[in-house]
Formats: structure tokens, C-alpha cells, sequence
């Protein structure tokens, strides 16, 4: 695992935790819920802003791009694909609708699979995770090897809970009948970060988020945001126009009568 500068105390780190966990929770919440932005443009802004995160928290701790990508990249990849293997099972049980081919797919490919899943492996797997090993690093935590254990435990939980935050940014992630979809994110996202934990580099949770991607578009499913179904929609704005006019009608039928019996 990268270490910090020895200068980093475990104040700063859980710090740097807390702005992981804030802000993985806003950027889905304000981009996606309270604006409205479609997914090709959010995809933009996760990126950079998962890149200025990362610019921001490696200037903090004292580590370097070259610390997280780790000294042996080709032991990462195959991590990272063995971590992908493991979720493959599930992702064939999951329905399969038509998927996209030619042009369509391919910018797919470089925009939902690769950008988008290298920014969601940082922002979920990786910073939370090297935040809390930094903090129990610098409480002394990993000076024994029941510490690492533990250091390890509280790194795959708090990023079981900016796994859960992140999502819960997203409106389909918040309906009735999301918990087992959310609860599948929770666990291949969580394995992804174990990946990370194990191998100290980046490079194995961004392979296997890249191919969950892969395979997820692949099935014709949509990554979130979900666009809302123009069916949908419309039947909503049928039902609000509805709910609207119905008083109105009551009150025209009320003053109508009135004259009347006037």
C-alpha cells in the first residue's frame, strides 16, 4: 500500500476520508438529482472531478502517482481480472436486453466503460480505502500484524459506505425495489476495493470495474443515470396535469352552480 509522507497524522487522513465520503455523495445528488444532467455529460464531470480529488488528497498525504500504480502493474492486471471473474456469474443472471453495435458501442466503450469505470474505481475502491490505511498507518495500527487486519477491516468498510452514499445519490437507487441492485454494487465494488487493498496499486480495481462496465453494456443494461423511459414521463405528466386540473373542474362546477341558483 502507498504510505504517506511520515509527517501525515491520522487527523489529516480521516480528513481526507470524510471529503471522499461527502463528496462521492454530492457529486452523484447534485449532478444527477437536483440538476439533471445526462449521463454523457456526468460522466465528463465525475472525471474531472475524481481527478482534481485525487490531485488534491496526493499533494495532502505526500504520495506520488507512481506510489498507487504499484511496482509490479502486471500482477495488478491479473488481480483485477481474477476480481472481474468473480462477478461475471451474477452479471449473466441478470437479464439481457438489446444491446448497442457499431459506432454506438464503440463510444461506449471509450466513454462508459473506460472513463466512466476508471472514475468510479478511484472515487469508490481506491481513495476511501488508501484514506483509512493512511489514518491507521499513522495511529499505529499497522505495527502489528493483528493491526493490519484490523486497518484492513475499517478501509473495506468505509468504503462499503461511500459505495453506499455514492449510490444513494442516484433517485433509482432510492426506490423500493433497488436494495438488491444496491446491495450488488455494495459487493462488487467492496471486492474491487479488497483488490486494491491487497495489491496496493490502482491499476486492479480499474481493470475490474472497466470490464463490470464492459459486461454490464454488453447486456444491454444502462449504467446509472437511468434516463427516464419517455412512456414514463409521459404517463407522470399526464397524472400531474390531472391532479392539477381536478380541483380546478371542482371549482369551475362549484361556481357554476352558484350562478345558477342565483
Amino acid at each position: 500500500m502507498p504510505a504517506a509522507d511520515p509527517s501525515f497524522t491520522w487527523q489529516a487522513a480521516v480528513i481526507g476520508y470524510l471529503t471522499v465520503l461527502v463528496a462521492a455523495f454530492l457529486v452523484t445528488w447534485v449532478v444527477t438529482d437536483l440538476l439533471h444532467v445526462r449521463r454523457t455529460i456526468y460522466v465528463g464531470v465525475l472525471a474531472i472531478f475524481v481527478i482534481g480529488l485525487g490531485g488534491w488528497y496526493t499533494g495532502f498525504s505526500g504520495i506520488t502517482l507512481q506510489d498507487v500504480v504499484g511496482s509490479n502493474p502486471w500482477w495488478s492486471l491479473v488481480a483485477g481480472l481474477g476480481a472481474a471473474a468473480l462477478v461475471t456469474p451474477m452479471i449473466r443472471r441478470l437479464p439481457k436486453r438489446p444491446a448497442p453495435t457499431g459506432l454506438e458501442r464503440a463510444e461506449l466503450f471509450a466513454w462508459e466503460d473506460v472513463v466512466y469505470g476508471a472514475a468510479e474505481a478511484l472515487l469508490l475502491a481506491v481513495y476511501p480505502a488508501i484514506t483509512l490505511w493512511h489514518a491507521a498507518t499513522a495511529a499505529g495500527w499497522t505495527d502489528t500484524e493483528s493491526g493490519k487486519v484490523a486497518a484492513g477491516a475499517a478501509a473495506i468498510a468505509g468504503s462499503l459506505l461511500v459505495i453506499l452514499v455514492h449510490h444513494l445519490g442516484y433517485a433509482q437507487f432510492r426506490a423500493r425495489g433497488a436494495r438488491t441492485v444496491l446491495a450488488g454494487a455494495l459487493f462488487v465494488c467492496g471486492l474491487q476495493a479488497l483488490v486494491f487493498l491487497l495489491t496496493g496499486a490502482l491499476i486492479a480495481p480499474i481493470v475490474a470495474h472497466f470490464v463490470l462496465h464492459f459486461e454490464l453494456t454488453m447486456r444491454g443494461d444502462e449504467l446509472p443515470p437511468v434516463a427516464e423511459d419517455r412512456e414514463a414521463r409521459g404517463r407522470r405528466q399526464v397524472r400531474a396535469s390531472l391532479e392539477v386540473s381536478g380541483p380546478a373542474h371542482s371549482l369551475l362546477r362549484t361556481q357554476g352552480s352558484r350562478t345558477e341558483g342565483g
